[in-house]
């Protein structure tokens, strides 16, 4: 379920995005790739949704809670879309009802008359408000709705779901309801009464500071990012992990992470990157170096 403001646009962040804000179909971020590294069994997790991808790829790593947050009012319907979708879809009818309506390498071309008769399947299963956005969609562009851009389909084979059908069928096995809030991160830390094990921030930090570079508001980041990651702090359990995201290798260019770094030793955390290393056929030759970032408490 989806809880949040209705109507005009109450949120706004320093990252950019606001309640407003176009949602992703597919993830742009990949820190499933290496989920697996940490302790997410019986933990409470409190985790930015975007696509929903990072969550369905988290299932099965039996974390206890997952509460979900996004700024984006169309986020959390894509979340709730894509949960729904996977419990009562085929593989194939999955890929489908995110796929393009033009020709790729990785998801099927299909046309809006054959993704709306899919989403048919499952729109009884849906709330209203989203329905309602869905209808808005499927009126308001001619050529279909619910598709990814370029961007996120030049890396749509590293999710599991999307890719492999065994893959659909396990984390299918393991999917379970979650909270889903829309909220801005900075509300929820504030308004949210329990702490967590785990908070995963996204790439809303690198957001952060690349709008304010973008604004000439240099001065402004670090007491920008303090508060987001100070009130993190505060919701951490002992022993819990701030987690972060930056779209580059953290380890040969520290200076992605200098403010993280700044912070970290005021709060007192312990600081690790992990590096996520992926390629695409799309690039020949390409090796990608993203970083997950952890601060420990």
């Amino acid at each position: 379920m989806t809880n949040g403001s209705k109507g005009k646009d109450l949120f706004k962040s320093k990252s950019g995005f606001s309640q407003t804000s176009k949602p992703y179909i597919l993830a742009t971020d990949f820190p499933f790739l290496i989920w697996s590294k940490l302790p997410w069994r019986n933990k409470q997790v409190l985790i930015i949704a975007d696509s929903g991808d990072n969550i369905l790829n988290l299932l099965s790593l039996k974390p206890k809670q997952i509460v979900a947050i996004d700024i984006a009012l169309k986020a959390c319907f894509v979340n709730e879309i894509k949960t729904k979708a996977m419990q009562y879809l085929s593989f194939q009818e999955f890929r489908s009802l995110f796929a393009p309506p033009f020709s790729n390498p990785f998801l099927p071309k299909i046309t809006k008359e054959e993704k709306l008769a899919i989403y048919l399947k499952i729109k009884h299963f849906l709330s209203l408000p989203v329905r309602n956005w869905l209808a808005e969609e499927i009126n308001s562009h001619p050529k279909g709705f619910l598709f990814p851009n370029w961007r996120e389909l030049t890396f749509a084979h590293l999710i599991p779901h999307f890719a492999d059908e065994r893959q659909f069928e396990r984390i299918k096995s393991f999917l379970k309801p979650y909270s889903l809030l829309n909220l801005p991160i900075e509300k929820a830390l504030k308004e949210l009464e329990e702490n967590y094990d785990l908070i995963y921030l996204s790439n809303i930090p690198e957001y952060i500071k690349q709008s304010l570079k973008e604004q000439d508001k240099d001065s402004e980041i670090l007491d920008n990012l303090m508060e987001i990651y100070g009130l993190s702090f505060q919701k951490l359990k002992r022993g819990g992990y701030i987690l972060f995201y930056s779209f580059g290798d953290a380890l040969k260019c520290p200076e992605l992470i200098l403010e993280e770094n700044q912070i970290a030793k005021i709060l007192g955390l312990k600081l690790r990157l992990m590096p996520i290393k992926f390629s695409t056929p799309l690039i020949k030759d390409s090796c990608f170096v993203h970083t997950l970032g952890l601060m420990a408490k």
